[in-house]
C-alpha cells in the first residue's frame, strides 16, 4: 500500500511541477501533497488568525545619525476572538530589535525588555513612546524624512506580517 500512495504522490507532484521547486519547497510541497492526501487540511481559525490582525501606521523617527537606537511605532488591530502577541520584529535598517515596557513607579519612568507585547482579541493597541513599542538597535545608514522600509513583524498566531514603515520627522 506503500508503494501505492508514493506512486500516487509522485504522480500528482510531477503535475504540479516537482522539478521545477527547489530542495526545500519539494519537501514543503510533499507534506502539505501528503497531508491533503490523508484527509488533513488547514484549519480554518489559523488562516483568519493572520487575516483578523492589521498591522498600520508603522513609523520610525528621521535620522540623520548611525548606530543609534529609535522606536518603532505602531498601530495593530486584533479582530480575532483569540489574543496574539509580537514576538520578534526585523528591519533591514536595524542591527537588532527589542521589545520594551515603561514601567512606571518610583522615580521616573524606565523602559523595561519584556519577551513579547500582548495583543488583546477584539481590540486596537497603539504602540508608542510611552507603552508598548519596539526598540531598534545599532541603525545600520541614515534614516531620511519620506522613505519607507518592509519590516516583518511576527505574532505567536497571525505570524509573519510584512509592514511597510515609514520614516518621518514628526512622531
Amino acid at each position: 500500500m506503500t508503494a501505492i500512495a508514493t506512486s500516487s504522490l509522485d504522480g500528482a507532484l510531477d503535475r504540479a511541477g516537482w522539478a521545477a521547486l527547489p530542495g526545500r519547497s519539494r519537501f514543503l510541497a510533499l507534506g502539505l501533497v501528503a497531508g491533503l492526501g490523508a484527509g488533513l487540511g488547514l484549519t480554518p481559525g489559523f488562516a483568519a488568525a493572520g487575516d483578523a490582525l492589521q498591522v498600520t501606521s508603522a513609523r520610525v523617527p528621521a535620522s540623520d545619525e548611525i548606530g543609534i537606537d529609535l522606536p518603532l511605532l505602531m498601530t495593530i488591530r486584533n479582530d480575532a476572538a483569540e489574543a496574539d502577541a509580537i514576538l520578534r520584529v526585523r528591519c533591514p535598517f536595524a542591527n537588532f530589535a527589542v521589545k520594551h515596557t515603561v514601567d512606571r513607579g518610583e522615580g521616573a519612568p524606565a523602559m523595561r525588555e519584556i519577551k513579547s507585547i500582548p495583543i488583546p482579541e477584539s481590540k486596537t493597541i497603539e504602540l508608542k513612546h510611552d507603552g508598548y513599542h519596539v526598540m531598534l538597535l545599532q541603525t545600520r545608514q541614515k534614516l531620511l524624512d519620506g522613505e519607507t522600509f518592509t519590516c516583518a513583524v511576527v505574532f505567536q498566531k497571525a505570524g509573519t506580517k510584512e509592514t511597510e514603515v515609514q520614516v518621518s520627522r514628526t512622531p
